[in-house]
Parts: C-alpha cells; structure tokens; sequence
C-alpha cells in the first residue's frame, strides 16, 4: 500500500538532499514523494528541485501560486496525494531508513489510522541532543494545552480517516491539523521509538518565540472556536506553563 509523503520547500537547498537520501534509503518501498516549492525567491529552485525529481522517478514537483506558508504547501501536498498512507517530512529533517516500515507495521498490527513516534532533537549537523517522547496515545482533550508531535511522525491512514486540510495559518498549522482529526478518532498514537532527526536551524519560522505565541492564539481560534478572551487565557495560563516546563526538562 503506498504512502504519499507530503514535504514542503523553501530556501533549503542546504539541506534538502541529504533529506530526500534519507526517503530513498527508506526499507519500505512503496511511496510517492510530493514536494511543494512555496514559490522560493532564492537563485538556482528551479533547478536544484529538477536534480532533486531527476534522483527517483517517485519523486514529484509542484509549485504554489504565491508564497503562502508551509501548511498551503502541504495542502496541494495533500490534494495530490494518491496514497492511502498520509505522511510528511519538511525538507531540512531526517528519517532513519526503517522508518515507514515499522511505523506501518505498527499501524497494522494495532489498527490505527492515526500515530506519531518519538524524534530526536539534532542540532544542524544531525547530531542529536534530546529524545522527544509523546505519551502512548493523545486525545483531543489532552492536546489542547500543547502538541509535542513532530510534522515528520505522522501517519495517517486516509482509507479510514479520508483526507484532511491543514488551516489557513503561518504556524501551528499542523498542530490544528491533529485537532481536526481528533475531533473525529478518539487517540493519536505513539510509536516508542525515534524514527527521525528534527534539525534545529536558529533562523527558521519557529525561532521567534512571540509569533510562536500569537499562532497558538490563532489555532485555538480557527479550529477550536474560542473566542479571543478564551483564547489568549487558555495560552496565558496553561499552554506557556506546560511548555516552559516541557523545555526546561532537556536542561535538567
């Protein structure tokens, strides 16, 4: 059963080969590759995402229209994808070649539509320095105050869940996705293992900690409906508390 793999494209052609070598090696072989360049300004996109497509005849290109963040690009992503299996990758991480493979076989043998796994916090170079783990599963509830599941560990299995979009926002877009989905499957669940490298760049979307802030704001009102009182509190008096001591443990 194949497995469409959603990544999103912008400015990374540092990193990107050494993604797209890590998705080759991968030990389960049925997958398309879906990349969406989110209309990158840098010289040279057009054909370093040519070599890139020119690697494995799995590998496809598309473009948005205008730039639009990277859940508008996993959205044409998504609208493509002719696999049962949903998965996704941004082009500056790292999966560990097995990494379809067992995550599926766990899928199967549990009969779950919906899981992450463990990851790795790596520096730029991909050596690690934190393993970051979810609980075994993660309801709708429980992830209101936070969503530690990492982009590149997630599977969905479309045949069941069908196909979702991700909301019309610059950042939390994926947590807000999850919540979509766990409106309607009653866990997330969590492979005990990390299956991938997510590279931390100081200079990337997720480094400013007020936009951070703003977005989780943003989310709970988009997808969860609270209006801004509700909003901000819940961010306030909850989800920074959580969060702060959720960082603070990989100091400890």
């Amino acid at each position: 059963m194949q497995v469409s793999i959603i990544m999103p494209y912008y400015n990374a052609a540092k990193y990107i080969n050494e993604t797209v070598d890590a998705i080759i090696a991968q030990t389960y072989k049925s997958w398309e590759l879906i990349i969406v360049d989110d209309c990158s300004p840098a010289p040279g996109t057009n054909d370093i995402l040519k070599s890139i497509a020119a690697m494995d005849s799995r590998i496809k290109i598309l473009k948005t229209k205008k730039n639009g963040g990277a859940g508008l690009a996993r959205n044409i992503g998504i609208e493509a994808a002719l696999g049962r299996y949903l998965a996704f990758c941004d082009s500056d991480d790292w999966w560990y070649p097995t990494k379809l493979e067992e995550q599926l076989k766990f899928m199967k043998k549990n009969n779950y539509a919906f899981t992450c796994t463990y990851y790795e916090d790596v520096n730029e170079n991909l050596k690690p320095y934190y393993m970051m783990k979810q609980p075994s599963k993660q309801n709708y509830q429980s992830m209101i105050l936070g969503c530690n599941i990492g982009t590149p560990g997630v599977i969905i299995d479309t045949q069941i869940l069908g196909k979702r979009y991700m909301p019309a926002l610059r950042r939390a877009e994926d947590w807000g996705l999850w919540m979509t989905y766990l409106k309607e499957v009653d866990y997330i669940y969590t492979y005990p293992k990390a299956l991938w490298k997510y590279r931390h760049i100081p200079e990337s979307e997720t480094s400013n900690k007020w936009k951070q802030m703003k977005s989780v704001v943003d989310m709970y009102k988009m997808v969860l409906g609270f209006n801004l009182v509700k909003a901000w509190g819940v961010c306030i008096f909850a989800f920074l508390p959580k969060n702060i001591w959720k960082k603070m443990r990989k100091f400890i």
